[in-house]
């Protein structure tokens, strides 16, 4: 994100965090940024209702460590986390899901989790889903 981009960003939440917080609505920043590139814009902005929509394949994909970022976000700054793996179901790819769901158990997170974009090319978007949610269920309910 470039600095302009970043200014932005803060602005435009400065502007609008006030009026989430009156309504107890939380505003959930999900991007490619880093961590710590999102705990600078959480801090910038200065608001309780800003937190991160934390993308483990987002993440992944662009190069953080997801092992040190979710403790480094813990379980206050998490608001929603994104089960997917672009193209594949999960536990299917190269996402190392029981680490994943130990790290998420580690620290104490027990918020929204959504499943998408973990079907195959090809592949029935009903049975896939029921797979997700049945492989997730085995990792996060034990």
């Amino acid at each position: 994100m470039t600095r302009p981009a970043k200014k932005a960003v803060i602005a435009r939440l400065k502007k609008v965090a006030p009026h989430a917080e009156k309504q107890g609505i939380t505003l959930g920043i999900e991007s490619w940024l880093s961590g710590r590139e999102h705990l600078d814009i959480i801090d910038a902005v200065g608001s309780k209702a800003v937190k991160v929509y934390y993308d483990f394949r987002n993440s992944t994909d662009a190069g953080h460590d997801i092992f040190k970022e979710i403790p480094m976000l813990g379980k206050d700054m998490i608001c929603e986390i994104h089960m997917k793996e672009n193209g594949q179901r999960l536990g299917e790819g190269p996402l190392d899901w029981p680490r994943v769901a130990k790290a998420v158990k580690d620290i104490g997170y027990e918020g929204w989790m959504q499943i998408e974009g973990a079907t195959p090319q090809g592949g029935e978007i009903i049975p896939c889903y029921q797979h997700n949610l049945q492989y997730l269920k085995g990792l996060f309910q034990t």
